[in-house]
């Protein structure tokens, strides 16, 4: 199955997963990206962005938003304005018409980077972090003392070190679907490889969870619920 993806890449055709595979796209959240988002989001969508104080927060929200909308459209066949969408009890977006079980949509921004990771068949969650100026506060180093094995310690930046780990937590409490309604505590991984699937937990079910390819300044992760063979990551930027 082959759809047009248009607004991650004008010219190149949105390649649907296998089945059982995961695909990750990581991207630039340009002005001129943020100008074609908006096109494609609700009025309601737009009030909510603009409410965002910087205007870094609301340019990559508005094109995080869009590329998840153009995701699911392109899976169900219709327009990205058209995609109704869904929550589930805990708050986790879905498009109406396309459950989680069929395909997944996971999405996460931070600075100028916009990640996007698709499920076929499997449930996903994808984090990315900008590691530049940010200050590791006591609540993240607490949150991710449950983050442990020994390739997480052949990260040599503390800094960076800190936040791989935040991304996997992040991740994988995304793929789960309750999010911050769960417990960090509940949240666990052993990581033993820096580039391939690491076991987790969280809440007592098993997860797999590895690291992202991402371009300098960033770290990120992306869980899934196996250690899947066939994932492709898009090149970063």
């Amino acid at each position: 199955m082959v759809a047009e993806l248009r607004f991650l890449n004008k010219s190149s055709p949105f390649v649907v997963p296998p089945v059982g595979g995961i695909r990750v796209w990581q991207f630039q959240a340009t002005q001129e990206a943020e100008e074609r988002a908006r096109l494609m989001l609700t009025a309601e969508e737009v009030e909510d962005i603009d409410r965002l104080a910087m205007e870094q927060d609301r340019r990559t929200a508005a094109v995080s938003r869009a590329a998840w909308r153009e995701a699911a459209a392109s899976f169900l066949g219709i327009e990205p304005m058209d995609v109704v969408v869904a929550r589930t009890p805990y708050g986790r977006p879905f498009a109406e018409g396309l459950e989680r079980t069929v395909v997944d949509l996971s999405t996460s921004h931070s600075g100028d980077m916009v990640a996007l990771a698709v499920g076929n068949g499997i449930l996903v969650g994808v984090d990315v972090q900008a590691t530049g100026g940010l200050q590791i506060d006591e609540h993240i180093g607490r949150a991710v003392e449950t983050v442990i094995g020994p390739a997480i310690d052949l990260v040599p930046d503390a800094t960076e070190r800190t936040l791989l780990a935040w991304c996997i937590l992040e991740a994988l409490l995304k793929a789960d679907g309750r999010g911050m309604h769960l417990s960090l505590s509940l949240v666990s991984s052993e990581v033993r490889s820096l580039w391939g699937w690491n076991s987790s937990r969280v809440g007592g079910t098993a997860w797999w969870v590895r690291r992202l390819s991402t371009p300098a300044g960033f770290v990120g992760a992306v869980a899934a619920a196996g250690p899947v063979i066939d994932i492709d990551f898009v090149d970063p930027i």
